[in-house]
């Protein structure tokens, strides 16, 4: 699944030496074009938010559409994001779904084992440099016009997490559609920015303030991902 010609000694220099590096090319072809496309037409996403809470729907509007009810949702978010950390995009729990035998059909129940390979887990002790690095987590994202993720650095009391990946499967993104993945110092400035370029690889170490800013109204498709942890426990 990886790239037979990708070359990781350049990438393990910078991850070193940044704490962050973004890889092109980093699936075979083919496998990217079939992961987006399972991520474009089968998944059954869903709306994720840290608050899974209801929206406070007017009781004078019942029986609002989904599609509406999916836009009040997105707005109490945006509400709630003035206070504090928040976020609001569409996800589908691989792990979870491989565990529990959920929609079979599809191809990122192969992806997670795949993640989970003896040979993988080699490949990401290699690039890290961490030896300890024993399990990875996966969700599917998918982030349309509204969506974002406020500023956070990814530490977590439940896992042990060494470093966040997003393997970007979006096609000819454009910087100002937002999405873009920035890490930000304690001072407030943008110290890097990634692009979710089509079939790359972003991958940063634990803790490390980042924000996935809003994708904007006009841009032209969803920003799709594979995403999740490398983690020692």
């Amino acid at each position: 699944m990886i790239s037979n010609t990708l070359d990781i000694a350049p990438h393990r220099a910078r991850l070193a030496e940044r704490g962050r590096v973004q890889i092109p090319e980093f699936l075979q072809e083919d496998a990217a074009q079939r992961l987006r496309q399972c991520l474009r037409a089968e998944v059954p996403w869903e709306l994720a938010q840290r608050s899974d809470r209801p929206p406070l729907l007017d009781p004078a509007r019942p029986g609002l559409a989904p599609a509406a009810q999916d836009m009040e949702r997105l707005c109490e978010a945006i509400r709630r994001a003035r206070s504090g950390f928040e976020f609001a995009f569409d996800r589908y729990r691989m792990i979870d779904a491989r565990r529990d035998g959920h929609d079979p059909h599809l191809v990122l129940h192969v992806v997670v084992d795949f993640l989970n390979s003896p040979d993988f887990l080699e490949f990401a002790r290699e690039l890290t440099g961490d030896p300890d690095i024993r399990m990875v987590s996966a969700i599917a994202s998918r982030y349309r016009p509204g969506h974002f993720l406020r500023m956070h650095d990814d530490r977590s009391n439940e896992e042990d997490r060494a470093f966040a990946y997003v393997i970007n499967l979006s096609q000819g993104w454009e910087a100002d559609w937002g999405g873009v993945l920035q890490f930000v110092d304690p001072q407030q400035n943008v110290l890097d920015t990634f692009t979710p370029h089509w079939n790359s690889l972003s991958l940063f170490r634990v803790p490390h303030q980042h924000v996935v800013t809003q994708v904007a109204p006009w841009a032209l498709d969803a920003r799709y991902s594979i995403t999740g942890w490398l983690r020692r426990s």
